[in-house]
């Protein structure tokens, strides 16, 4: 008796991602100093979503900023691979951050990608030229109101409400107070350092009470 086989295939399309460059060392410092700054940032927004090196797709191109934060309607994480295709994913990103540690890089940002994130309709824009051994430079635009980016001495992000500001080799953030934003690293180790004075404080203090109730029992021992 004859046994017949059925052989059944099935056609899966793969979506291609595009192989990322990988970075310098210089530049992972950079960018994850600023994520933290953001992520600080973003903690105090409700819904709003800190991606680092994921695609963002629009009709057939994408391209991988160094951060990107969603303030409303991001799909979860977990939920993503590494492409978020915008508008099918969730909504594009309100706010993109570059950093540029080279000529090239610069002119990538300032260009192509420039162009794209004003299509996708990105609202701030920000480039932190940070070159090693040099002064940090900050190039800033509003993709969606059709601006090219500019070089500026500061960057106020109005949809996250914060002014990011270049002086020398580091980027300081501030609210809208005026008020520096800290990432928690560092409040946590100013704390410690103001926690250390404090109790250096109280052992000079307790000494000083110990030396002071050693001379009264002294002198009451005279008297008696």
């Amino acid at each position: 008796m004859a046994v017949t086989y059925e052989v059944v295939t099935q056609v899966v399309e793969v979506e291609e991602v595009p192989e990322k460059m990988p970075e310098s060392p210089w530049h992972n410092k950079n960018v994850e100093t600023i994520k933290e700054l953001l992520d600080e940032v973003a903690s105090k927004i409700q819904g709003a979503v800190v991606f680092r090196d994921i695609y963002f797709q629009h009709g057939d191109r994408k391209y991988a900023p160094d951060l990107a934060i969603v303030l409303q309607g991001s799909p979860p994480i977990e939920k993503l691979g590494m492409i978020y295709k915008v508008p099918e994913d969730g909504p594009a990103p309100d706010v993109i951050v570059e950093v540029a540690v080279s000529a090239k890089a610069l002119g990538e940002a300032l260009g192509e990608k420039a162009r794209f994130y004003a299509e996708l309709g990105v609202k701030d824009y920000l480039v932190v030229e940070a070159p090693l051994n040099a002064p940090v430079q900050l190039w800033f635009s509003k993709p969606a109101s059709g601006e090219k980016p500019k070089c500026v001495t500061e960057a106020t992000l109005e949809s996250l409400g914060v002014t990011f500001r270049a002086e020398e080799t580091t980027v300081k953030v501030f609210d809208k107070e005026g008020k520096e934003i800290l990432p928690p690293r560092l409040q946590l180790s100013m704390l410690r350092e103001e926690l250390r004075r404090a109790l250096e404080q109280l052992s000079q203090e307790r000494a000083k009470r110990e030396e002071l109730e050693r001379r009264v029992a002294e002198l009451e021992r005279k008297l008696q």
